[in-house]
């Protein structure tokens, strides 16, 4: 009996050592081996992930659609990544889990960060299949930059409605979905458009990533 209660403590210890008694995952990809590496397997489900999130008012899809844009812009501030190491990439999760509800800005990041949480709700909180939703980044032009070429990285959601087509939608902005080329939205509050043009070099959402370009340098 001592040696079996000997054994069967034994264990207990290797299993704690072994097993963490809450499994955790990498919420912050940080600089662009990392990102790339967690995208080379064919999805972005290290990014947009499945959670417990906010339920969305709406009698239709869209509707709801532009609630859970208004809310990621109403909970998120814009800010720039730090440099170094440059790009990070937050997962949904942990920034729903850093944000406070009904507390504005009460997280930050930047445009994939945004674009990744609303995918994430747009997926998992309202349903959208991932044939009709993805971020989208790409290079778009800043004709008033004095850095030369005037091009800068963006990413927004792409989301393609049940009725009407393709919209772009910027989170950062809200619940404003529009079609055509970026100033389409920059023009209600700039005089001259500070940024033009768009391109999908990569796409991805949790099922799948399509494209890479210089992002993935080439999906393997």
């Amino acid at each position: 009996m001592k040696k079996l209660m000997l054994f069967l403590v034994a264990i207990m210890i290797m299993t704690a050592l072994i097993i963490p008694t809450s499994i955790a995952y990498a919420a912050e990809y940080s600089g662009w081996y990392e990102i790339s590496e967690a995208l080379l397997d064919g999805d972005g489900a290290e990014f947009i992930v499945d959670d417990s999130y906010p339920v969305f008012p709406g009698s239709t899809e869209f509707e709801k659609v532009i609630a859970a844009a208004n809310w990621v812009a109403f909970h998120m501030g814009y800010e720039n990544d730090p440099y170094p190491p440059g790009d990070v990439w937050t997962s949904s999760d942990q920034l729903c889990q850093e944000i406070t509800p009904y507390v504005e800005n009460s997280t930050y990041g930047d445009c994939e960060d945004f674009s990744i949480m609303l995918c994430a709700l747009m997926r998992y909180s309202i349903g959208v299949p991932a044939n009709r939703v993805w971020v989208q980044a790409g290079i778009v032009a800043v004709p008033m930059q004095s850095e030369k070429p005037p091009l800068v990285g963006h990413a927004y959601v792409v989301y393609k409605a049940e009725r009407g087509g393709i919209f772009y939608i910027e989170p950062q902005f809200g619940g404003f979905p529009y079609r055509g080329a970026y100033p389409s939205l920059l023009h209600w509050y700039f005089k001259r458009p500070p940024q033009s043009g768009e391109s999908a070099t990569l796409r991805f959402n949790d099922e799948w990533v399509k494209g890479g370009g210089f992002y993935l340098a080439g999906l393997r």
